[in-house]
């Protein structure tokens, strides 16, 4: 529970979200907001509000001010909503999430660099190779030998460029790509980590074309978020389920589900919120999710998550699809 000094004010707004009355307590809650909508007074996006009434309290917490809202739902006989209650309370965990977030940005910065080191010994050590690969007969049983080294030189040449492409500091330009290929090239990235800790990852992708708009190394660190969320939910091994497949209403859906511990009901209603980790000793950020819903948000899309103790979780994601004639006009720019 908050300390009292940690709390801002209360504020009430009517069934349509209008604010009706502010009390506030040791912070600032100008009056002034009387009379505007919350979510618009605290610039929460619009698409965002409608999971109030499904989940309260609903946790928001303000990337500028870092604020955070604890917004509560009373309702009528009928079940319909009365009002909202949001309690507004100061970022107590304000010093963590800056630490975090340095973090972050510091793996961004040296992690370019790594990979360039990778590169340089791998090309030479790899143009080697192939030189005593054309040398060889193709009786001699190192001609195999040579064969199998220069792919797996290739593989690891794909994984480093893969890292240098996630981790790049401008966004990339956006362009219509294929979901299940940036699906694989995640599972190239992580596969072999999760198979040497017996995790299994299991994908059931669609055969038809499903492509969408947008930054696809974006999209990919939201399912890297989500696998390696699965894989710290299963200290002993386990298996990861993905599957691609459309939708109703021209959409995408994509799955992730894991046979790990799972979550209760307080940790799924906290998942999304930023700096909220179920991870012990300060092994996790809480970043991830939150992270991953403005990821999916920017591609106008929805990220959900199933969970229950011992049965697993199931994280499904919905992305516009993009149309063909969407994409041959985008490839055309």
């Amino acid at each position: 529970m908050s300390e009292i000094k940690d709390i801002l004010g209360i504020v009430v707004a009517d069934k349509d979200g209008i604010i009706k009355s502010v009390s506030r307590s040791n912070g600032s809650l100008p009056s002034s907001l009387i009379g505007v909508k919350w979510y618009d007074a605290f610039s929460i996006p619009v698409k965002e509000v409608h999971v109030v009434e499904e989940r309260s309290p609903e946790v928001f917490r303000l990337s500028e001010s870092g604020e955070k809202l604890s917004v509560f739902s009373s309702y009528d006989e009928d079940g319909s909503v009365l009002e909202y209650h949001i309690l507004v309370e100061e970022n107590c965990e304000g010093d963590s999430y800056t630490q975090s977030l340095n973090k972050v940005s510091c793996l961004g910065e040296i992690a370019p660099g790594i990979a360039h080191e990778i590169n340089n010994p791998l090309a030479y050590v790899s143009g080697w190779l192939q030189m005593f690969h054309v040398e060889t007969q193709d009786t001699d049983p190192k001609k195999k030998t040579y064969e199998t080294l220069i792919s797996e030189f290739a593989r690891i040449a794909t994984l480093s460029n893969s890292l240098l492409e996630f981790t790049r500091q401008t966004p990339m330009p956006k362009t219509t790509f294929d979901i299940n290929q940036v699906v694989e090239e995640v599972i190239t990235m992580i596969g072999y980590t999760m198979k040497n800790e017996n995790i299994e990852i299991i994908e059931t992708l669609t055969l038809s074309d499903i492509v969408v708009y947008g930054d696809s190394n974006r999209l990919k660190q939201v399912f890297i978020n989500l696998m390696q969320n699965a894989r710290t939910a299963m200290q002993d091994g386990g298996n990861i389920y993905i599957s691609t497949n459309n939708f109703q209403n021209n959409s995408i859906l994509i799955q992730l589900r894991d046979s790990g511990c799972g979550m209760s009901k307080d940790q799924l209603g906290k998942a999304f919120c930023q700096s909220y980790t179920t991870k012990v000793n300060g092994k996790g950020s809480g970043l991830g999710l939150s992270v991953s819903k403005s990821i999916i948000n920017e591609f106008g899309g929805t990220i959900d998550l199933d969970s229950n103790i011992d049965e697993g979780t199931v994280a499904s994601i919905i992305l516009p699809k993009c149309s063909w004639d969407e994409h041959v006009s985008n490839v055309n720019k």
